[in-house]
């Protein structure tokens, strides 16, 4: 055989086996953590139970400035896409006082489950090293977009437009 014809076969392997490899790994979206809730007014629940609704979590904390700039714009996003069975999870940070967490809750009329993370084994489960970080969860419990710091109505309305079509 050939030199020319023993490269040309070894190329065409290398490129079949990348292909294949290509073609059969899982996307890039990884899942998210097994974990459980538990919000203000004492609810438990599952990310495992959300599996049928696509889930924004929220990771936010009574002191930072983009944080609570963000609020209003949760808040509206909740109102508007309810219907699309759309859940907003804002967790506070366990640094936070449960107190001054639910005077900011009611101050600004936070309309979605509030959890305290006082043990922080959401920041922990997530990764999170600074707020707010937001994460969009597909129906399929998969974490499609990771965003850190203050987000605009665009970027909100974009991420949530790509979750529930």
């Amino acid at each position: 055989m050939k030199k020319k014809d023993l490269a040309s076969i070894i190329f065409v392997l290398i490129l079949g086996g990348l292909l294949a490899y290509l073609w059969l790994t899982p996307s890039g979206h990884p899942t998210a953590p097994a974990v459980s809730f538990k919000d203000l007014q004492n609810k438990e629940f599952s990310l495992q139970d959300l599996h049928d609704k696509p889930v924004v979590i929220n990771f936010w904390a009574t002191e930072c400035p983009g944080c609570v700039n963000e609020i209003p714009l949760l808040v509206n996003m909740y109102k508007q896409h309810s219907q699309d069975k759309l859940l907003i999870i804002g967790v506070a940070m366990g640094y936070d006082p449960e107190s001054q967490v639910r005077e900011m809750v009611k101050q600004k009329k936070m309309n979605y489950p509030i959890v305290l993370d006082s043990n922080d084994s959401l920041v922990k489960a997530f990764n999170i090293k600074v707020t707010p970080t937001t994460l969009f969860i597909s129906k399929e419990g998969k974490i499609m977009q990771r965003k850190l710091g203050e987000m605009s109505h665009d970027e909100f309305a974009t991420a949530v437009a790509a979750l529930i079509h």
